[in-house]
């Protein structure tokens, strides 16, 4: 007797909606003189010169950008971690489920999505610990009024359109994204389902 599958075929679903910042964005991405100081030897970084820090350079460096250098972004692995992150077996909707049954396209090599914001963003200058009982200064550039439209595409067997923006919440008011958010103790970084946007249910193309 030929076995009947009991699988459910895929069910592809994708959905864009904008989330709003309810506390501020601060960037900390790795910035190009960094990443080369961290590809030295410890030998080959005694041997560089001091410089005279430059705070303007050091928090535009921190930011996320888009291919083209200039568009301020969001990392999209920033948005799926936080989401997986909000989910739990005793929400009825397991992490290890979330992960599988979401997935965010890129829309270009960066892997960012675009920033928008209301206001200008303006330089922090923030006492950051380093290594063994001691501190260092840190600047980075700080978002107020920001949102983003982000495009996810989900399984809806395992993953209901309805389930994933009651995630989205959770994992904006919990978990947020980037520097000091709720996950990691702080308060920064957090954010809302924007209602006063539509959510669209459609093609990649149908967020252009």
């Amino acid at each position: 007797m030929a076995q009947v599958t009991q699988i459910q075929p895929l069910k592809e679903t994708t959905l864009h909606f904008t989330i709003r910042g309810t506390s501020p964005l601060v960037m900390h991405c790795w910035s190009q003189k960094a990443l080369k100081m961290m590809r030295m030897t410890a030998q080959e970084r005694k041997k560089q010169p001091k410089e005279a820090r430059n705070p303007e350079a050091e928090a535009f460096g921190s930011a996320y950008y888009m291919d083209d250098g200039k568009t301020f972004a969001i990392p999209l692995t920033g948005i799926k971690a936080a989401i997986c992150s909000a989910a739990h077996k005793d929400l009825g909707v397991p992490r290890t489920t979330v992960q599988k049954a979401l997935f965010i396209p890129q829309t270009d090599s960066s892997g960012n999505i675009p920033l928008e914001y209301d206001q200008d963003p303006v330089i922090r200058e923030d006492i950051v610990r380093v290594g063994m009982n001691q501190t260092d200064l840190r600047y980075r550039l700080q978002f107020i009024g920001w949102r983003a439209r982000v495009c996810m595409t989900i399984d809806e067997n395992l993953l209901s359109p309805d389930d994933l923006m009651i995630l989205v919440n959770r994992a904006g008011f919990s978990i947020g994204i980037l520097e000091h958010r709720p996950e990691k103790g702080g308060d920064w970084g957090r954010f809302v389902l924007d209602e006063s946007e539509a959510v669209e249910i459609g093609p990649m193309e149908a967020a252009a």
